[in-house]
């Protein structure tokens, strides 16, 4: 890999005050209006209020030391982003207080210096994207701590080597074209660009197939030996036998701190606390009837297949035109499995789009039975499935689908909404009038999938439908697709963990 030469800052063992630097984190509370970890512009609870029936952070105290990796473990919901986010002030806390090498979050007159020390990489790169080069987003903080050219240059060269992007393939790249996986390591390297002392990474590999993980793993790695803290969240539990410790949130709560092998060998504990799952996955469910209300009048044709032939592709706004398919291949019938596998960026959700004709083929041909497929005959739920939701509720999210169509329902509005709510396992009395901006990010991929369930499509595309998920999400995933495939549903998944998926799948197509 390419020697970095990002790290060469001497990193002081000591605070302005003389005092060991530290990333601490000292008895805090945080609660949202909504009781959520997903949405950042959540109403705040005032302080107190709300901290005895839904907090997400329950008087949690650690620290972070320079020079330590502390990996966060966790069921979702059980605090981490929210954690995240307090680390480097975009958060207050209720209660309590986050200090930053001697700097208190509360300090508004130094929120700059202490953000400055600490880089955050969120878990959906999306939301930190501003540019329209690669270049420019990694210059984008260097810049505005006002650097000389010549060293923001070299900060971006080394960034991206440092997440292994290649400068010459992807510097002039814009990086909304990019994979989710590829966007996740340009994010990444925006963060080490600005060389803080501290990383607060959230998720950073739930995206990325084995080779850019173990990438940005190394990266991590090289980070803490050049003496920058690092606090890791995941729901790997192989990443965080990589740490010099282990916290782990249950409920809000730290019900853990110390050595990775002391949790990752207590499988009593890793059940208890969401962090495993069953050791097998159970057999066939018994197939519901009531799964999705399926839709009368102008629904979808009842095609037996969606294929892709001699499909190729390129996005128009690339410069290089690179080809991102050639001469694809892909046939997909009602009751079959596929499994899409390929690394970051190898066109896995391009092939997604073009099979639900949300984009075009440059050439050949994409059918659903003797017709091209137009937006909402497929269903596609995509890798960062809160962008499919944007309406006030849930209930208005998945009307939406069916009635910009032009279905008529087969039953009343209310009753498709309950149906499908009840098939993801969300509490319709609970779910249908919720914002989706208040969801978890578990509870946003399953309401996803049910605006999609909505649709009455024979055929299902996932693109990475487990990323980010913990094991009882990945295991609720799981059962739903094996419920939906015995239903006759056609499903092709993208996916960097086909392993998980292979007793589902009927054929594994290769990028």
């Amino acid at each position: 890999m390419h020697s970095a030469r990002l790290f060469i800052h001497q990193i002081s063992t000591k605070n302005v005050r003389g005092e060991p630097p530290l990333l601490s984190f000292n008895n805090i509370s945080f609660a949202y209006s909504h009781q959520s970890e997903s949405d950042t512009d959540n109403e705040l609870l005032p302080a107190g209020i709300g901290l005895d029936s839904g907090a997400i952070l329950r008087n949690v105290s650690f620290a972070l030391e320079r020079g330590e990796w502390v990996v966060l473990l966790g069921a979702n919901g059980s605090g981490k982003s929210t954690l995240a986010r307090l680390a480097n002030g975009l958060l207050l806390p209720l209660e309590g207080e986050v200090v930053v090498d001697g700097i208190s979050s509360w300090d508004h007159d130094r929120l700059r210096e202490l953000r400055e020390r600490v880089g955050l990489v969120t878990q959906d790169p999306d939301n930190q994207i501003v540019s329209t080069t690669v270049f420019d987003e990694i210059a984008f903080g260097p810049q505005n701590l006002g650097w000389e050219p010549a060293r923001i240059y070299a900060a971006v060269s080394d960034a991206l080597a440092q997440v292994g992007l290649p400068e010459e393939d992807f510097a002039q790249r814009d990086p909304n074209s990019l994979s989710g996986g590829e966007k996740q390591r340009v994010v990444l390297a925006a963060t080490l660009a600005m060389q803080p002392f501290y990383l607060v990474l959230d998720e950073p590999t739930s995206m990325l197939d084995p080779l850019a993980r173990a990438q940005v793993l190394e990266a991590t790695a090289r980070a803490v030996r050049q003496g920058h803290g690092v606090l890791q969240s995941t729901h790997i539990l192989r990443e965080a036998g990589f740490a010099d410790r282990v916290i782990v949130l249950d409920r809000g709560r730290v019900a853990y701190d110390g050595a990775p092998e002391g949790i990752l060998a207590d499988e009593a504990a890793g059940l208890s606390y969401g962090l495993t799952a069953e050791p097998a996955i159970r057999g066939l469910l018994p197939v519901s009837s009531d799964r999705g209300r399926q839709v009368d009048g102008q629904g979808p044709e009842k095609a037996e297949a969606l294929t892709l032939s001699e499909v190729s592709f390129s996005y128009p706004d690339d410069p290089s035109h690179r080809p991102v398919l050639s001469d694809f291949e892909l046939r997909l019938a009602r009751g079959e499995c596929l499994l899409l596998v390929g690394a970051s960026g190898s066109g896995k959700s391009t092939v997604l789009s073009l099979a639900a004709g949300l984009l075009q083929p440059s050439e050949g041909t994409v059918l659903l039975g003797s017709r091209s497929p137009v937006p909402g005959q497929v269903g596609l739920v995509f890798q960062q499935p809160e962008t499919q939701l944007f309406a006030q509720t849930l209930s208005e999210d998945i009307l939406f689908g069916p009635k910009n169509l032009g279905r008529e329902l087969a039953g009343t509005d209310e009753e498709l909404v309950d149906e499908v709510l009840a098939a993801v396992g969300l509490e319709p009395a609970r779910f249908k009038k919720r914002s989706p901006f208040s969801l978890s990010g578990g509870e946003a991929r399953r309401a996803a999938i049910a605006t999609i369930l909505a649709l009455g499509s024979d055929f299902l595309l996932l693109d990475e439908p487990t990323a980010g998920l913990d094991a009882q999400g990945k295991v609720f995933i799981y059962e739903l697709l094996q419920a939906l495939l015995a239903e006759g549903k056609g499903i092709l998944i993208a996916t960097h963990d086909p392993g998980y998926f292979a007793s589902l799948a009927t054929g594994r197509v290769e990028l």
